[in-house]
C-alpha cells in the first residue's frame, strides 16, 4: 500500500476526516497509523473518541455502516498506546517493525485485551465505556 505511506500524518487524518480517501486504501494498517496520529494528536482518551467518530463518519460516507465496530475502534487506540508506551521508537514504521504482531496477529492482540472474542460479539456500537474487562497481558 504504498499510496497510503506516501501520504503525510496530515494527508491522511484529513482524508478520513472529509472521507475523500479510498476505501480500498483504508486497511488494517492504515487504521493503525490513524490511531498512532490521533494519540499523538490529542492523548489517549480524546484519540478513543476521536476515532470513533471519524470511523463512524467515514463507514456511514461509503455506505459500510455494518463495518464501523466500537469495541474495535476502542482497541485499535488502546493496544497501539500500549506498544508505543513499551517502546522508545517516536516514528509509526519504527514500531510496526519492533511490534510485528500489531500487523500480522491483531485479531489475537484484541482477544487478549478484551479477554475473549470481541468480534464474534454481536456489536453494540454504543459510544461508552465498555463493561468487559481491559486485559493488558501481551
Amino acid at each position: 500500500m504504498t499510496y497510503i505511506t506516501n501520504l503525510t500524518d496530515q494527508e491522511l487524518l484529513k482524508r478520513v476526516e472529509d472521507c475523500s480517501l479510498n476505501a480500498k486504501y483504508f486497511s488494517h494498517k492504515a487504521m493503525l497509523r490513524l490511531a498512532w496520529i490521533l494519540i499523538q494528536k490529542f492523548g489517549v482518551e480524546n484519540a478513543i473518541s476521536k476515532n470513533f467518530e471519524l470511523k463512524k463518519h467515514y463507514y456511514t460516507s461509503i455506505g459500510k455502516e455494518s463495518k464501523f465496530n466500537e469495541p474495535l475502534s476502542r482497541a485499535y487506540v488502546e493496544i497501539l498506546y500500549y506498544f508505543m508506551q513499551k517502546s522508545p521508537k517516536s516514528d509509526f514504521e519504527k514500531l510496526m517493525r519492533e511490534y510485528p504482531r500489531l500487523i500480522f496477529n491483531f485479531k489475537n492482540l484484541v482477544k487478549t485485551h478484551y479477554g475473549y472474542n470481541v468480534l464474534s460479539e454481536p456489536q453494540k456500537n454504543e459510544t461508552s465505556k465498555p463493561e468487559w474487562p481491559i486485559l493488558f497481558t501481551f
